[in-house]
């Protein structure tokens, strides 16, 4: 064989490694998982690009529904083509995975599901919290409790601990709601322990604790923690009955709080502080409805002593109920009552205000804002600050009770749960 030929044959050799590798980069980019509550990111925002910018009349394509899985309001989560649910299926709080076709390829039995014992006068029964997957584990915390790893690939228990009882916990009037937080070999939880402290971490593999927030002591509401790194320092961020708090995400010591509500309702009369606070370019924004309605932003400051929340804006008129809000390019996208909001994220400047599908969930992709009204309404609005777009808008297939699950996106696809339904779109441009 000659010297020639055997250089051109490593050249090619190398030449189709570099295509595969380049092409399998290329859709794992594309087909990019869900594998959280709001997104990669927590952040409500999706990475997927090449998505319609306008949908026909009556809705983009329903590829298909799954039914089966039980009532709720968590959302779906997609990971390496498995969809990963959680619904009430009797009294039982089940949770299920799914092949993209929509096959059931296991399900299991969390514990009891909430039945509304704790809030008879208002009881909303069904799944709350979003499952957490990383790796080969999928993370849950139930209505009552427990807080418990699974195998995804089968969905056999690794281990289990309960927040009430064993960190010192009080489940919220409507039932503990958040999807728990994964920081490396850390599960991070809000048992809200007014002994014991709000935040706790958890190793990944066995659930044994590895720290708990002595310091801070509020009560857990129904909001989500997030990740923020400023200045070199990694923090938990949360929204607990007495506003915001960050503790460190490797002591669980106190950095900063900042408590927009001081003063308003006393503590134990406040209702629902829902949303999971937002964090872009050294600013954190949060939003309450109900009693303690309104909004404010924070900017981080590195001081000697470490990190300070400094007010910036604040407003009673951004109420966001539920459902979050999202940031992009520097302005905060937002429900309030019935209407959807721009403001500037650093000023509090409003740039825009119209109608839509009604109060309820936002995500963002490619330009777009996806969001879905409790009422099953879901529009799509322009994420452009100069002007509110109303660009395409449907009803979905009726189902019971309140649309309240935030929508997720996965290799083009847009997933929307209502109740015991999951309608799965095809959004590809």
């Amino acid at each position: 064989m000659s010297k020639q030929f055997q250089s051109i044959r490593r050249g090619v050799a190398i030449l189709t490694v570099f295509v595969v590798t380049v092409s399998v980069q290329v859709a794992l980019a594309h087909a990019a998982d869900w594998p959280q509550f709001r997104g990669p990111n927590r952040d409500g925002k999706s990475p997927e690009t090449g998505l319609l910018k306008q949908w026909p009349e009556g809705g983009p394509r329903l590829i298909r529904t799954i039914r089966g899985f039980g009532h709720g309001y968590s959302s779906p989560v997609i990971v390496q083509g498995k969809i990963y649910l959680t619904g009430k299926v009797g009294d039982d709080l089940k949770i299920f995975c799914f092949d993209l076709s929509g096959n059931k390829i296991w399900e299991t039995t969390h514990g009891r599901a909430y039945d509304g014992e704790t809030a008879p006068h208002s009881p909303y029964p069904g799944a709350r919290g979003t499952p957490t997957v990383q790796e080969d584990m999928l993370f849950l915390l139930g209505c009552l409790g427990k807080l418990a790893a699974y195998r995804i690939s089968d969905g056999k228990q690794i281990w289990s601990v309960d927040l009430v009882r064993d960190l010192g916990g009080r489940i919220p009037n409507w039932g503990y709601a958040e999807s728990v937080l994964v920081d490396g070999d850390r599960v991070i939880c809000t048992p809200g322990g007014q002994k014991t402290g709000t935040f706790a971490a958890l190793d990944k593999r066995t659930g044994r604790l590895l720290w708990q927030s002595s310091e801070v002591t509020e009560r857990a509401e129904y909001a989500s923690p997030i990740l923020v790194e400023y200045e070199g320092v990694r923090q938990v961020v949360n929204m607990t009955r007495g506003g915001l708090v960050a503790v460190s995400a490797e002591t669980g010591a106190l950095l900063w709080r900042y408590n927009r509500i001081a003063g308003q309702p006393a503590p134990e009369s406040t209702v629902a502080h829902c949303n999971s606070p937002v964090y872009a370019e050294g600013y954190v924004f949060e939003s309450t409805g109900y009693q303690t309605r309104g909004a404010s932003v924070v900017a981080l400051r590195r001081t000697g002593s470490g990190i300070q929340a400094e007010l910036v804006w604040q407003t009673r008129k951004l109420n966001c109920e539920l459902g979050g809000y999202v940031v992009v390019d520097g302005f905060v996208y937002t429900t309030a009552a019935n209407s959807w909001y721009c403001v500037e994220l650093k000023t509090g400047v409003e740039r825009w205000s119209g109608r839509g599908p009604g109060k309820g969930s936002v995500i963002y992709a490619d330009g777009m804002l996806y969001c879905l009204g409790e009422n099953g309404k879901l529009a799509l609005i322009e994420a452009n600050p100069e002007e509110f777009r109303l660009v395409s808008m449907f009803d979905l297939p009726k189902s019971e009770g309140y649309c309240w699950a935030v929508p997720a996106i996965s290799d083009g696809k847009l997933y929307v749960r209502w109740s015991d339904n999951l309608y799965v779109y095809d959004i590809k441009e």
